[in-house]
C-alpha cells in the first residue's frame, strides 16, 4: 500500500420512507488516494467543494464529498505498524 493511501468507509444519502428524509448510510469500504475538488453550477455562478478520490474493490474510482468519508485506520496507526 502506498503511504498516501488509507482504508475509508464511504457513505451516501438514501431516501428513508419512514422519516421522509434523506439519511447518510454506509456504502462500503474503499481505498482513499487523495483529496480533490469538484464544483456545482448554481444560480449565481459556480460553487466549489472538497472531495475525496477513492478506489473501490473492483478498481473503479469515485470522487465523493469529503463529509461522506470516514478514515478507518489513521496514519499514526499505519506508521507504527511498519
Amino acid at each position: 500500500m502506498n503511504t498516501n493511501e488509507a482504508l475509508v468507509m464511504v457513505s451516501r444519502y438514501e431516501w428513508d420512507n419512514d422519516t421522509k428524509k434523506n439519511k447518510l448510510v454506509e456504502k462500503g469500504e474503499a481505498m482513499f488516494h487523495c483529496f480533490g475538488v469538484d464544483y456545482e453550477q448554481v444560480e449565481n455562478g459556480t460553487g466549489n467543494f472538497s472531495t475525496a478520490i477513492v478506489e473501490w474493490a473492483d478498481g473503479t474510482i469515485s470522487n465523493v464529498p469529503v463529509e461522506h468519508v470516514r478514515f478507518l485506520v489513521t496514519c499514526a496507526i499505519r506508521e507504527s505498524k511498519k
